[in-house]
């Protein structure tokens, strides 16, 4: 699955994570196998299953940080 246009500035704009092993396509992906052909991140994408769940674990700590540096 390959993501163009407004899809792919708004996967882009999201804060940038690794994807990892607990995606159930990790292994098999197209998306990851395509980008590390063209040398781009490896980074996490909604073809997950976890990604929603992740991208807001992140934010919630990148909130909690950004309230205690204040």
């Amino acid at each position: 699955m390959y993501f163009i246009g407004e899809e792919r500035r708004k996967i882009m704009s999201q804060p940038k994570m690794n994807c990892c092993e607990t995606c159930q396509v990790y292994w098999t992906c197209e998306t990851k196998w395509y980008r590390g052909e063209k040398g781009e991140e490896n980074i996490c994408c909604p073809v997950c299953n976890y990604y929603r769940v992740c991208i807001a674990e992140k934010n919630k700590r990148n909130n909690n940080k950004v309230r205690t540096s204040s």
